[in-house]
């Protein structure tokens, strides 16, 4: 039991070092000023990860917006510039999506070009709550099928030039909904959504 302990103990104190001497080695080298565009290195938690600034905002305390390459944008943090290096320091590599658009040299994202396949759970917005909306849950089989709440099946067309979709057959005949995809490969932050047209009640993928 000790022998744990003192592990454990161990472990949260290498976790602490290397989280301070990052933020340090970066501060060091701290920049004195940043723009938007500025490719820096920035600490996130224990990694220091290329980054690029998004926004600056002089009248804060922590004007500068910045952007971790291949991850998520509810990863995007604001600094001081002292806490930002130049990209010359030794970052760890850039997250897993290959098509961030600030990764991609400010490219938009490509379209996806089909409809992801999986469960999606559907809910609405009412009174400020979100209320399930269980009868319209439904599973993309593939490129042409998806199966409804109570498990029949039905066909849907859809357009990636437009991210519209139409079902046909099924609960769901007769629905107009746009998909929206904001990674790829999916994300578990931001994972696809369908949204129907006429109602405006929204499904997201399950992941």
């Amino acid at each position: 039991m000790k022998d744990n302990r003192r592990k454990a103990v161990a472990a949260c104190i290498v976790t602490a070092w290397l989280c301070f001497t990052g933020i340090a080695s970066v501060q060091a080298q701290g920049l004195a000023q940043c723009r938007v565009g500025d490719r820096v290195a920035a600490s996130f938690g224990t990694q220091l990860l290329p980054s690029v600034v998004v926004a600056v905002d002089p009248s804060q305390p922590f004007p500068c917006r910045v952007h971790p390459l291949g991850y998520v944008n509810t990863m995007d943090t604001s600094f001081k510039p002292s806490m930002l290096a130049p990209i010359s320091a030794a970052t760890s590599p850039p997250g897993g999506i290959a098509n961030d658009p600030y990764l991609t040299g400010g490219q938009a994202a490509p379209k996806p070009i089909a409809a992801f396949p999986g469960s999606y759970q559907c809910f609405a917005f009412t009174g400020g709550r979100l209320s399930p909306r269980l009868a319209l849950n439904f599973t993309i089989l593939d490129g042409n099928y998806y199966r409804d709440v109570s498990g029949g099946s039905g066909r849907y067309l859809f357009n990636a030039d437009s991210g519209l979709m139409k079902f046909d057959g099924g609960a769901l005949d007769g629905q107009y909904a746009t998909y929206q995809q904001p990674t790829t490969p999916p994300s578990k932050n931001q994972p696809p959504r369908v949204v129907f047209k006429v109602s405006g009640d929204t499904c997201d993928l399950k992941m």
